[in-house]
């Protein structure tokens, strides 16, 4: 079963399902508020104004001429509040979205072009001086010929449609609109760029592919270079043998994703397809050539996709708006209108057959538009207390490690409050095994109090230290940055424990599950592990890690100077590496431990504002 998309994942995606109380609480209040956009069209809409829709109406504003213009206006619904019962800040979005998504429904669905955008639906409507074939009108027949009309029963067949897609699970309804957008975009691009447009067509219509629908083709259907190859190698074996192996080879064709997108494709096209659909079409494929048809449709995808490899002119100049065409490397194949109406035709076969779902109250504001998400300074998070967990020990040892760096620096002054976060750690260590995350914890803690006067620890604390602070002797990453911090001395490791330590670290960076640590940090761990490699006479050695060193902080001129003198057999043993981790910073790392002793105000374990002060 597929796994539900959260609201983060669906955002900007259901505004059209939102605003039409799919997902409201019953007897809660509402705020509702009209949004009037014009938009532009190649159509006129006849009809009684306004125009009402499902969701929104129409008010066509003009005469007709090559475009026209309308009024879309669309109430837009939310919550007042929220589901903790407080009151919701957002009383509405932009009402951009709400309106575009409208416009591409209408456009995917009437087959006519509706957008926001004059300047560019103009040029595509009236060819902007483009020479023959080479028109989005000579392209897309209706979609962007000038002076075309909505009949009053062409608006019952959108109002049908958006019913049965305002119905769908939130799922199907995001995946159909972005088809819908996907789709109609690649037609306005046409124009400039028709095999990109023919490459997002096919991947629009393969993104409802299904694996329910995917069936296997007949051995004597299967591509006959492959059938070749592969009865020249069974010729010795059995009939039995040969049997099944021509089995499991059309089983795993069935599998693959060329032949779901074709099977899926075309079980969805009903008889309509070849019947009231094709009326009026332009030479429209034939049902015993569209299989072939879609294979070369999602070979000439993946050739652009892969090698770049243009269109043939063949399939998009002076076709007139034919929906297949003559290519000299396959013949006959689907031309750009030719797809355009497949797509039409499957989607709508796609809403028609899903699963229809009734309202349920869901906490749609994550899902709503114009979120922005962005990580914070650590030095507004580190102090946070309640989410310390074995998971996290890493990442707020390098949330500190990056603020403490930050503040040394002179780039912030803001106080860095742990001791609360201190006192999580004394209670989660005990219950940890050793590993990363224990050590992260204790050298957290460690490096901490390094910057805060002896006498101000709290008697817990130093027990906690006077215990666990021998972990930070093992060569570690961990003890690595508490020493690199802090006034405490830089470990004695042998040069085969640096190696193995920073080796560890760097095959550690190329995965995902890798322990978080800031830039400068990890550079110097491959630096330093190069220079003891240098000192014992290992030069080779030394030169892949001071190369690794480089790597982690690209185009740094002090790393590739000293590499450089390096691999010259003109080492440099004292890089400066406080130059290196805070520039000409403000403040110095003194030999004390007490950093914030410059202010002449002492720090305070309850001094929860400011802990390391400038």
């Amino acid at each position: 079963m597929t796994k539900k998309k959260s609201a983060r994942q669906l955002r900007g995606q259901l505004m059209l399902q939102i605003a039409a109380g799919r997902f409201f609480r019953p007897g809660f209040p509402l705020n509702e508020t009209e949004h009037r956009y014009t938009v532009y069209s190649n159509a006129w809409f006849i009809g009684d104004p306004p125009i009402a829709l499902p969701v929104g109406e129409v008010v066509a504003s003009t005469e007709m001429g090559h475009i026209s213009s309308a009024m879309i206006a669309i109430v837009d619904r939310l919550e007042q509040q929220r589901p903790n019962g407080t009151d919701d800040f957002v009383i509405a979005t932009g009402g951009t979205d709400l309106v575009d998504d409208l416009a591409y429904l209408m456009s995917f669905a009437l087959n006519r072009t509706v957008s926001r955008n004059h300047d560019q639906t103009r040029r595509l409507v009236t060819g902007d001086g483009a020479p023959r074939g080479r028109s989005a009108n000579d392209l897309f027949p209706e979609l962007f010929e000038p002076r075309q009309t909505v009949q009053p029963g062409q608006w019952d067949d959108l109002r049908g449609f958006m019913k049965d897609l305002l119905s769908l699970s939130r799922d199907d309804f995001a995946r159909v609109m972005r088809v819908i957008r996907n789709s109609v975009d690649a037609t306005r691009r046409a124009p400039d760029d028709p095999t990109g447009a023919y490459t997002d067509l096919v991947a629009a219509l393969e993104s409802v592919s299904d694996d329910k629908l995917s069936t296997s083709v007949t051995w004597d259907r299967y591509d006959g270079s492959k059938r070749t190859i592969i009865d020249a190698a069974l010729i010795d074996a059995g009939q039995e043998v040969a049997d099944r192996v021509r089995a499991a080879v059309l089983e795993a064709e069935r599998s693959g994703l060329k032949r779901r997108f074709i099977s899926s494709t075309l079980a969805r096209l009903s008889p309509d397809y070849y019947r009231d659909d094709a009326a009026g079409s332009i030479r429209p494929p034939r049902a015993p050539d569209l299989e072939r048809m879609l294979g070369i449709a999602y070979d000439i995808r993946s050739r652009r996709s892969h090698v770049l490899e243009d269109l043939g002119e063949g399939v998009w100049l002076f076709t007139d708006g034919a929906e297949t065409a003559y290519e000299p490397s396959f013949e006959r194949v689907l031309t750009l209108a030719g797809l355009w109406r497949l797509i039409r035709h499957v989607v709508r076969r796609y809403v028609i057959n899903a699963e229809k779902v009734a309202p349920e109250p869901w906490d749609y504001r994550e899902a709503l538009p114009g979120i922005v998400e962005m990580q914070l300074a650590p030095q507004y998070w580190i102090w946070q207390v309640g989410g310390l967990t074995a998971e996290t020990a890493t990442r707020r040892l390098n949330g500190f490690a990056e603020a403490l760096i930050g503040w040394i620096a002179g780039q912030h002054s803001d106080g860095l409050p742990l001791d609360q976060v201190c006192q999580e750690i004394e209670g989660l260590v005990p219950t940890l095994p050793d590993g990363e995350a224990r050590t992260s914890l204790i050298a957290t803690h460690v490096l901490w109090h390094a910057w805060v006067d002896p006498t101000d620890h709290r008697p817990e604390a130093s027990t906690f230290i006077d215990e666990y602070k021998a972990v930070l002797d093992a060569p570690s990453t961990s003890a690595f940055t508490v020493s690199l911090l802090s006034n405490h001395p830089m470990p004695t490791w042998s040069a085969d424990d640096w190696v193995a330590m920073a080796q560890s670290r760097n095959d550690t960076r190329h995965t995902k599950s890798q322990a978080p640590l800031p830039a400068v940090v990890d550079a110097l761990i491959q630096l330093f592990t190069a220079d003891e490699l240098e000192l014992a006479g290992r030069h080779d050695e030394a030169v892949a890690f001071a190369a690794n060193a480089v790597t982690e902080l690209p185009g740094n001129e002090a790393l590739v100077g000293w590499e450089a003198r390096l691999v010259a057999g003109d080492h440099d043993p004292d890089f400066d590496v406080r130059t290196f981790l805070f520039g000409e910073r403000k403040r110095e790392v003194s030999e004390e431990p007490s950093g914030h002793e410059q202010s002449g105000e002492p720090s305070t374990e309850q001094n929860e504002a400011v802990t390391v002060e400038p």
